[in-house]
């Protein structure tokens, strides 16, 4: 047997904020000086649940603060990037660059309907404010190519126009069931908005109590239920089919991870499945009590 000599192209999926020193003590590793093909280095190997071998590399005398992180495997820069911050004290705020995602074509935010973007500015405007946000607080443009884009005040969402089957106007209409998972929400964004939501219909019903309500008091509530209905739905998508709990890959946000340590037996099949039969229990009690969808008022 002849043994070859390789070469593996190395190229950095992130950049974490730490210096080797930082890192070898929160983390356990142990960094050598090593020469390297732009001068000597400090690198250092870690190791994922799974398996997944990374390196951890700090160019002696080197400006830029930092460390870079590599792979040694064929995966998903994203994937690797979010288990090592899941399985480690590490936080989105101590990584300074990472590699886009696979699926990007530019720096742009993409939705795939216009309540996905209104989701995604919910979650991402400032947390100071707290106000309502109305449609007409939304500035809605469309170009000369029929992409329309979501703005507030500062967060732009952009939409593409749909080449696959047509999707449904309404609220709480987030997706097609044909289209692939959102590539701008994660399942704990999703779950999180489905908290949120719920805890505010609940409040209203409760203030309501068993008396009469007007029509805007009926939409107020109304929609809330409408937009949590397919919540759970849009986490699942998230699900391998070989696959009955969500792996730690798909929370990629720092938002996500944190819903997933809060509740970690939340999410899997069962009990989004069974999340999604309470939504719609809950939609079909309202109606049952209040009644079917008055005129929306102007």
């Amino acid at each position: 047997m002849e043994l070859r000599a390789m070469e593996v192209e190395r190229l950095p999926l992130a950049t974490l904020t730490l210096e080797p020193v930082q890192l070898q003590a929160r983390l356990g590793l142990r960094f050598t000086e090593l020469p390297g093909n732009l001068g000597d280095e400090l690198f250092a190997l870690g190791q994922l649940a799974d398996g997944t071998v990374l390196g951890f590399s700090r160019l002696i005398g080197y400006q830029r603060p930092g460390t870079d992180l590599y792979q040694y495997a064929d995966r998903p820069p994203r994937d690797v990037l979010t288990e090592l911050l899941f399985e480690t004290d590490l936080t989105h705020d101590e990584v300074s660059w990472r590699v886009p995602a696979d699926d990007s074509d530019d720096d742009r935010i993409w939705a795939r309907s216009h309540p996905e973007a209104y989701a995604y500015i919910l979650l991402h405007r400032e947390p100071s404010d707290q106000s309502p946000m109305r449609l007409r607080d939304l500035d809605i443009t469309r170009d000369d190519q029929d992409v329309w884009s979501v703005r507030y005040p500062n967060i732009v969402v952009h939409i593409r126009p749909r080449t696959g089957p047509r999707l449904l106007g309404g609220v709480g209409v987030y997706s097609h069931p044909d289209d692939p998972p959102s590539g701008i929400i994660d399942p704990g964004g999703w779950m999180y908005l489905a908290t949120e939501w719920e805890a505010a219909a609940g409040q209203l019903l409760q203030g309501f109590g068993p008396r009469a309500i007007d029509v805007r008091e009926y939409w107020s509530v109304y929609d809330l239920l409408l937009q949590l209905l397919h919540l759970p739905e849009e986490a699942l998508r998230f699900l391998p089919p070989d696959l009955d709990e969500l792996p730690v890959r798909a929370f990629w946000t720092a938002l996500g991870q944190w819903m997933l340590r809060r509740n970690p037996h939340a999410f899997n099949r069962a009990e989004l499945t069974a999340k999604a039969a309470e939504y719609e229990t809950t939609l079909a009690e309202f109606k049952r009590i209040y009644g079917p969808p008055p005129p929306r008022p102007q």
